[in-house]
């Protein structure tokens, strides 16, 4: 009924109102989030490989040199506006897609981590205005269609240090979040026969499922910084809430990633990541719903333009190309974003971040014919540590 009913609106001749985060991913389980914080947007990474330690959802290894307990959240607020053939529409939403803490243990070397990371959302809405035959009598009707929702991930985590400049993490997570969908054909009430109503339905699921990561870092040389990752996935399942019926099972492809840091001088860096999911033989989702399309990268620069003894001000840009998983219609979407980004950080000690504010800025688009989405996108992260 979903998928009906949102193609009907999107594929008008006439005017009908709508707006959206991203349609990409109505037909399966949405657009995907980005779990990562203003210095990883910043830069163009894509969440694996920067040098120093993170707080990270997708670089299990990252935060294993973290030498006090420290929390870190992030806020996205979101502009953008789509086209897809006569369609057209708007949206402004904010988004949390990164909570994260570390809390060291110098006994056992290690930092246990936790996590509650943004994996894949859904918000759009429409609104259409039509004519429809009803027992031979032409009757005007609006239909209101709306989806509010998303997955996320809940992680528990260690990062353990081993000699040298070498440590390895693992972290376990499940699938939260739910999904609500409410469709209402209101008719016009002097031309409808006195025995058709209106019509109206809300159905809400939850989501359950299970994550795990593995990841390495390593830093070979003094100027060089290495991570990888792997992430496995059970099974995601929507639950069915009271009042509504269907369960439905979605496959989660396996999911590669590494990531480079290098130092060109004493203030300027250049990072580059790539990831690797083929959601091609993924299951569960509608026919041609699903990209055939794998790999993602991204990449930037980070400058430090002010050092101070114990403060610094750095600045970011970068380029991602992105393949979402999953289509509009019969074509394989791309994501494309240039990012600007600059960062306050309150104290440093020996190369640790230990409190910090980071700004970035991106501008981005979105293909998938007939659809078109572009996007301003502002990320705000704050770092709090405490000794």
């Amino acid at each position: 009924m979903r998928t009906i009913i949102l193609t009907a609106f999107l594929a008008l001749a006439a005017p009908a109102p709508a707006l959206a985060q991203s349609f990409l991913g109505f037909r399966a389980l949405g657009y995907p989030v980005l779990p990562a914080g203003g210095r990883t947007v910043g830069t163009g990474n894509l969440g694996i490989g920067l040098a120093g330690t993170e707080l990270s959802a997708s670089d299990p290894a990252a935060a294993a040199w973290l030498p006090v307990p420290t929390i870190s959240l992030t806020m996205q607020p979101t502009w953008g506006d789509f086209e897809v053939g006569d369609e057209s529409g708007t949206s402004n939403t904010t988004r949390f897609p990164l909570i994260a803490l570390g809390f060291p243990v110098p006994q056992a070397r290690g930092v246990v981590t936790a996590s509650l990371a943004g994996f894949m959302e859904q918000r759009w809405a429409g609104v259409r205005s039509d004519m429809i035959d009803l027992g031979g009598r032409q009757v005007r009707v609006e239909d209101t269609f709306e989806t509010n929702g998303g997955a996320s991930v809940a992680r528990l985590g260690w990062a353990q240090r081993i000699a040298g400049r070498v440590s390895v993490g693992v972290n376990a997570g499940v699938y939260v979040g739910r999904l609500d969908q409410f469709f209402d054909r209101k008719l016009d009430t002097l031309t409808v026969p006195v025995d058709v109503r209106s019509f109206s339905e809300n159905r809400r699921w939850r989501y359950g499922g299970y994550n795990l990561a593995a990841g390495v870092s390593v830093d070979p040389h003094q100027l060089v910084h290495l991570a990888g990752t792997v992430e496995w996935s059970s099974d995601i399942t929507a639950h069915p809430r009271p009042g509504t019926e269907g369960e439905h099972t979605y496959s989660i492809p396996l999911r590669l990633s590494a990531g480079a840091t290098g130092m060109l001088t004493s203030r300027l860096s250049m990072n580059a990541s790539i990831a690797y999911q083929d959601w091609s033989s993924a299951a569960g989702y509608a026919d041609d719903a699903v990209s055939s399309l794998s790999y993602s990268y991204g990449g930037g620069v980070e400058w430090t333009a002010l050092q101070g003894e114990a403060r610094s001000l750095p600045v970011r840009a970068g380029y991602r190309r992105v393949v979402p998983p999953f289509r509009y219609g019969r074509y394989d979407p791309v994501e494309t974003i240039w990012s600007l980004g600059a960062g306050l950080n309150f104290v440093e000690f020996n190369g640790n971040r230990l409190g910090w504010m980071d700004l970035a800025v991106e501008r981005g688009s979105r293909t998938s014919h007939p659809l078109t989405e572009r996007f301003w996108r502002a990320t705000i992260s704050l770092g709090i540590s405490r000794s």
